[in-house]
């Protein structure tokens, strides 16, 4: 019997009281059970349907977020299984036993598509309320910028209608266990000896840089035919939709992506590719710092076939517009964007300048993912776990980034004025408690205003070397790999 009214643990709305909703809160109607059952449902995931079983679909999906809420032993699976320990005492009035190992299996039905469906579902049904809470063709002008708390970068690109999604992109690394399914799946730098490195995976993701959300991840191995950036990049093009902006680093630069976002609709803002003449001769100019240029189709590259290769246009016009940088401690002193925005008075090169600046933004976002969420050293064992765990991990990255929004709206705040860790901390102190007894009309309240206590990003060009004051305490390095160092140490022991 439930102790909670309409609640089991079969039911997923358990997700809803432990994000802390109430219904009265902005984007409650994002984070709706149906949500997370339907993606079970159409993937056809079906266990725990005994009456004695605890792990059910929604149980097994709560403690995998959950682990994502704390660090070190509080991350482990046996922390994970005594969580839902408690929540069946509370919800079912049953006693049942900490069972790290049927929770392990439980974890292993969970399909990677189910996460990955309820991730990006989650993102996408999020855009449009946010777009209908706050219009971004709504142009801020300096005193609301100010009262929203915006950052300088967001105030500035802000000054002009926007329309659309602002989807920054970015890749990063992370690594996985040494273990011989995840060495030749994804193998360890080829540079390291065997034996001494780790399976790395290559990912690159994209973020929206007004609300935060990830919109979609892709992966690979860190070397290899198809394992580059632009590689995977490709991966997620069917991801864009016209009217989206994209902001990248010049590696993205290529002539295949920017013809195939002008041939979606997609614009994009990136800084000049260093192979190409920042000032052409056959350029056009338009000022002093601005000018287009038509850029030629290379050469069929061996990725692409010949009928793709034949619907790409001979020529694509590109604008290019120089920024000046003067911020102290600069690595440079200016470079050039080129774009697909050719209206110079309804796109200046000032607020080209802004936005390029604001794809930084990615950096503390892919800081959150990897060390906040712990998912710059994954624990799988085989690369099925660490797919479902990379997938779970984005996932709470969403759902912490939802709750900022929800916050942020409620609070007329600027959503890249909030602190990403305090709400994290705010969901993990919350998470087994609101699914436990609820969520009463005080705790949606004092939840709300916990997310918005503190001010971020508010530091205008600063300035911070990456130097350690405090010395680490580091071990001396295993320069060969562990069965030859035992084997070495073992010897050692037999000398007299």
């Amino acid at each position: 019997m439930s102790i909670l009214p309409g609640c089991s643990h079969r039911c997923f709305s358990i997700f809803q009281r432990s994000m802390i909703q109430a219904s009265e809160l902005p984007l409650s109607e994002v984070l709706d059970s149906s949500l997370f059952a339907e993606a079970f449902e159409e993937d056809e995931v079906l266990f725990g349907v005994a009456d004695e079983d605890v792990f059910t679909p929604a149980i097994t999906l709560w403690a995998m977020i959950s682990q994502f809420l704390f660090k070190q032993e509080g991350r482990s699976c046996k922390a994970a299984a005594g969580r839902v320990v408690s929540l069946i005492a509370q919800i079912a009035g049953r006693v049942v036993a900490q069972n790290a190992g049927n929770y392990c299996r439980a974890r292993a039905k969970v399909p990677v598509a189910t996460i990955r469906k309820i991730t990006l579902r989650l993102a996408s049904q999020a855009e449009p309320g946010c777009l209908k809470l706050d219009d971004l063709t709504t142009v801020l002008d300096s005193d609301q910028a100010d009262e929203r708390l915006s950052p300088r970068v967001i105030a500035e690109i802000r000054s002009l209608p926007i329309g659309g999604r602002i989807i920054m992109v970015d890749g990063f690394t992370i690594d996985g266990p040494d273990t011989a399914a995840n060495q030749k799946k994804y193998p360890q730098n080829p540079a390291q000896k065997e034996g001494l490195g780790f399976p790395i995976l290559r990912c690159v993701c994209l973020i929206s840089m007004v609300t935060g959300m990830l919109i979609d991840l892709g992966y690979a191995a860190y070397s290899g035919k198809g394992t580059g950036e632009t590689a995977i990049l490709r991966q997620l093009s069917s991801t864009l939709r016209a009217g989206d902006i994209v902001v990248a680093d010049s590696y993205y630069c290529t002539y295949w992506f920017l013809a195939f976002c002008l041939k979606i609709g997609v614009h994009v803002v990136m800084k000049n590719h260093h192979k190409r003449e920042d000032k052409p001769i056959s350029a056009k100019r338009i000022s002093d710092t601005e000018r287009t240029v038509r850029w030629p189709r290379a050469s069929r590259p061996k990725w692409m076939s010949k009928k793709e290769y034949r619907r790409i246009p001979e020529f694509i016009e590109i604008r290019l517009s120089d920024v000046t940088v003067k911020t102290a401690g600069s690595r440079s002193t200016g470079f050039t964007i080129a774009t697909t925005l050719l209206d110079v008075e309804g796109h200046p090169g000032t607020w080209l300048g802004s936005m390029y600046e604001g794809r930084w933004i990615v950096e503390p976002d892919i800081e959150s993912i990897k060390c906040t969420l712990g998912l710059e050293h994954l624990r799988g064992q085989s690369p099925e776990s660490l797919h479902r765990e990379l997938w779970t991990g984005v996932l709470t990255y969403n759902l912490v980034r939802l709750k900022m929004l929800q916050s942020g709206y409620a609070a007329g705040r600027e959503i890249r004025s909030l602190s990403f860790t305090e709400t994290h901390q705010l969901l993990a102190t919350n998470w087994l408690l609101c699914a436990c007894v609820g969520v009463t009309e005080a705790m949606a309240v004092s939840a709300q205003r916990q997310g918005v206590c503190a001010v971020a990003g508010q530091r205008p060009d600063r300035v911070e070397p990456r130097e350690n004051k405090r010395r680490p305490k580091v071990l001396k390095l295993m320069t060969v790999a562990r069965k030859i160092f035992h084997a070495t140490v073992a010897a050692l022991a037999k000398i007299p």
